[in-house]
């Protein structure tokens, strides 16, 4: 008689390594300062943005959904390195449901902001239409450049969700009695 012996810890219990851990928490570190900046900006309270508000005025409301949305897509990449990511309302997550958004997410934003924003600066187009200047400038920079980093981190994190959700492909133990 063969008798299959139970894994003493199953796949799904695998804890997040540590790279996968270092891009969830680095996406979201990536996602705050740009967030910051724009929600400041429709504030009204960064100097030299006065320009950029008024192209901008009437969309307050459209900034500050994408700032939102975007730092709840950095806490989603969290999930998948933290036990409340593989869980909704008490039911296991189909582990292919947040490879496949954080695929799709991880290209989309490596695309927006890591190929097309570069290739933009490169032949000389600016994001804020040249309405920045001096300080305000650099400060706009700084809040945006760890956003280059977005995409790539989200495809990283993704990956270490894949490869620790997917079951180990070693044939079963068994054992005769």
């Amino acid at each position: 008689m063969t008798t299959r012996i139970p894994s003493p810890t199953r796949w799904a219990e695998r804890p997040p390594q540590d790279w996968a851990v270092i891009a969830a928490w680095g996406t979201l570190a990536a996602a705050l300062p740009s967030a910051v900046w724009r929600l400041l900006m429709i504030a009204g309270v960064l100097p030299g943005t006065e320009a950029l508000r008024r192209l901008h005025e009437g969309e307050g409301g459209y900034v500050l959904a994408l700032s939102i949305t975007q730092v709840l897509a950095a806490v989603l990449v969290v999930g998948l390195v933290r036990p409340w990511g593989e869980r909704f309302a008490g039911v296991d997550i189909n582990r292919w449901v947040p490879v496949a958004l954080g695929t799709l997410g991880g290209i989309v934003m490596t695309w927006l902001f890591t190929i097309s924003m570069v290739l933009g600066l490169l032949r000389g187009q600016r994001p804020d239409e040249g309405s920045v200047h001096d300080g305000a400038l650099a400060l706009m920079v700084i809040a945006y450049a760890p956003m280059l980093l977005f995409g790539p981190m989200t495809l990283l994190a993704t990956a270490g969700y894949a490869l620790r959700r997917t079951p180990p492909v070693t044939g079963s133990r068994s054992v005769k009695q």
